[in-house]
Formats: C-alpha cells, structure tokens, sequence
C-alpha cells in the first residue's frame, strides 16, 4: 500500500497540552520535541501497490488553500492527485473557519486529479515557485512517441462554482535525439 504521512515538527511546547482527536490523533504528541503525524493517507487507495512520487507546492495560489500535496503514481496509469488543507474551493481554509481549540490534525482533500500520459505511463511530479503561486511539473514517457516528456501545467477553477480544479498544460519539454533544451522555471 502507497502512503503519505504529514508530519509536524512543533519547536513550540505548549501551554495547554490537550490530546488531540480524529485522523492519525494516537500518534500525534505535540511538545515532545519529536515529529509527530498529523495525518496519513492513501491517495490511490489500498490496491495501488506501486510507488508514489512526492511534491508540495502553492499551486493555485490562494485559490488551492494554505497547504498542498501532489501525488503521482510511479508505475501504472500515471495518476496524479492533488491535495488541499483547505480552500477557497470550499468557502476558505479550514484553519480560519475552525474555533481557536482546532486539533493539531491536518485534514486533506483532494482538489484535481487527472492522467497526463493516457495510462501509458508512470509519472514523477515536482513543482515550481512564482510569484503567485507554482505551477506543476510531470514527467513520463508519451505514449505517441515513447518519448520522454516534461509537462508543465497550471491548476484553474473551470467555473466560478466548481469545487475542484482542472490542469490546464502551459509547456512540453521533450527528451529526444536532437532536441534542444527549453526553460520550464516560473517567473
């Protein structure tokens, strides 16, 4: 089974110590100067038994919430998820919507998701800095060519009302016999 733990590393001891409860709660242990799980997760459920590659970055901005997680499958189909602590998608982060006593316990959801290379391909995510967010990086082999690619994409909301995002491709970058190299950076 793939999964991804979150750890927090608090170099606070708190005043109140109170045991936190929900996802991951009995091994979350906030103060004792050791990295404690805040959740824990698997992103393509208890079948996948491949390796995941491993990514965070501000993609969509302030869109995509505070903290993101992207997920992509190593070998198979080549899915790539993405992962919020919460977003305006949902009315804001749930860290602003939560009373002051809110648990140490991250929760995720999951924003986008889709298939860069057509199930013809594992994929390795990355992701890059802007100066208004980052945009997502997916490597794999095309299945036209059997060429080695580099996608570049950016996460949009679709609609004023939808709930999750699409990937919109900016850029390719193809590993092949005679190409020359392009830049993929931010801004």
């Amino acid at each position: 089974m793939a999964q991804v733990k979150v750890f927090n590393f608090s170099l606070m001891t708190p005043i109140d110590h109170k045991k936190p409860n929900g996802p991951g709660a009995d091994q979350c242990e906030p103060g004792d100067n050791k990295p404690a799980v805040t959740n824990a997760f698997m992103p393509f459920g208890m079948g996948y038994r491949g390796g995941l590659s491993l990514a965070t970055g501000w993609l969509a901005g302030s869109l995509g919430g505070a903290e993101r997680i992207v997920v992509g499958q190593l070998t198979g189909p080549g899915e790539v998820k993405v992962y919020s602590s919460g977003s305006r998608l949902e009315g804001g982060p749930k860290i602003y919507r939560a009373a002051a006593d809110h648990t140490p316990v991250a929760n995720f959801a999951e924003i986008a998701s889709f298939k860069p290379f057509d199930d013809a391909s594992g994929v390795s995510v990355a992701t890059t800095s802007t100066t208004s967010g980052a945009d997502l990086l997916v490597s794999g082999v095309s299945p036209a060519d059997k060429s080695v690619q580099v996608l570049k994409f950016e996460l949009v909301r679709p609609d004023p009302d939808a709930v999750r995002l699409d990937a919109r491709q900016l850029s390719t970058v193809v590993s092949a016999a005679g190409t020359s190299a392009l830049v993929l950076g931010g801004d």
